[in-house]
């Protein structure tokens, strides 16, 4: 099956969700990115503990975020295995071709919990905020930006559509899987080109749907009367309260934390 998080919102009455969508952004953006910078015990503590905080707030089952780890998990292992066999080092097992050192254990271990937490903390944004709010706030925070030339409504509807759209062709997709296995499609059996000619029943359905409703939304575009260029009006106002300025100087914190320890 082919499960992408991207975009999936997780409705929830919490605290989380009821933050501003711009503080939610930076944020869980400056989090993902700051977890890339983690270099030790200590700063990794430090986020494990700001995401769980994260999670009891945010009211999301823990469940989600491990079916979001399964889908990558290969991209997990391929880490796991370059780093373990291929980092020279003192030696901790000789096994004559492969070996694994301390130093490959070391930093498969924190690459590792680096690309985790990076995960986490961009999905806990997709699970708490909607992709029209995620784009909303895009275009609000590109709109402060010191630009001459901004064409700040055309990406923020080309960011809505693209992670309203991507949940959407996950489980078309998922659905035209099971429709041709129903009739007796086999992807995992037989010969290479067998396999290539079977997948070919999936990718093609999936293009042409895929072709059919962008036709579509272009048309309800152009019958709402929406033209690029053209600065879009929000019915919902932003606004802010404590618990966005307790978010945004706890993220401020830690990341500071993580940059410097």
């Amino acid at each position: 099956m082919v499960e992408i998080p991207l975009g999936r919102f997780f409705p929830a009455d919490s605290i989380i969700h009821k933050l501003s969508p711009v503080v939610k952004t930076i944020s869980f953006v400056a989090l993902a990115v700051g977890s890339l910078f983690l270099s030790g015990i200590v700063d990794s503590l430090i986020l494990f503990s700001f995401w769980i905080s994260l999670l009891l707030l945010s009211k999301v089952p823990l469940g989600e975020y491990i079916k979001t780890l399964w889908t990558i998990k290969f991209l997990l292992l391929l880490i796991v295995i370059f780093q373990l066999f291929f980092t020279h080092g003192k030696v901790l097992l000789d096994m004559r071709i492969l070996r694994i050192t301390e130093e490959g254990l070391l930093n498969a271990t924190l690459l590792t919990v680096r690309m985790v937490f990076a995960v986490f903390f961009s999905i806990t944004l997709s699970y708490t905020t909607t992709p029209m709010e995620i784009s909303s706030s895009i275009e609000a925070i590109v709109g402060k930006l010191p630009m001459k030339t901004k064409r700040v409504s055309e990406l923020g509807m080309a960011l809505s559509l693209t992670l309203t759209f991507i949940p959407l062709l996950s489980l078309q997709t998922n659905r035209i899987i099971m429709a041709q296995k129903a009739r007796g499609v086999e992807f995992n059996g037989g010969s290479f080109f067998k396999r290539v000619r079977n997948s070919l029943s999936v990718v093609i359905p999936v293009i042409t749907t895929s072709l059919k409703k962008a036709q579509d939304t272009a048309s309800a575009l152009e019958i709402m009367g929406y033209e690029p260029g053209h600065t879009l009006r929000s019915l919902d106002k932003m606004s802010w309260s404590i618990n966005d300025s307790i978010i945004l100087i706890s993220t401020a914190v830690s990341i500071t934390a993580v940059v410097i320890l």
